[in-house]
């Protein structure tokens, strides 16, 4: 395993997956995952990997699992924004809620377009 930081790890992986290189991608997001499991973006990246390989059912399950944490994580700052007196549901003083918003729909997409 790489002593790499994360975000360098899956910028790499995004590489690999550019280059035709899934297999390794593969790799490379689940030594990823095996430190972090809530990495959003090795999820998916896995998901897109395996999907390119022709792996819908592994796809689905990875895009299923990056799902579950983009919905805990937006759920946890809809619960913070109101807290803080703001609307929560979404939330048009700040963007702390449109990246897992826009992940969800991302997601819920690439699990119909497996699942197919």
């Amino acid at each position: 395993m790489s002593t790499m930081p994360s975000a360098e790890r899956i910028g790499a992986a995004w590489r690999l997956i550019r280059d035709g290189d899934n297999n390794g991608a593969i790799r490379m997001f689940e030594d990823i995952i095996a430190v972090a499991p809530d990495s959003v973006d090795a999820l998916y990246g896995l998901g897109l990997a395996q999907k390119a390989l022709g792996d819908n059912n592994a796809a689905g399950l990875s895009f299923k699992q990056a799902l579950s944490v983009t919905e805990q994580a937006l759920s946890a700052v809809q619960r913070a924004s109101k807290a803080e007196g703001h609307h929560g549901d979404n939330d048009l003083e700040s963007n702390f809620d449109d990246r897992y918003m826009m992940l969800t729909r991302m997601l819920n997409q690439r699990i119909e377009d497996v699942s197919a």
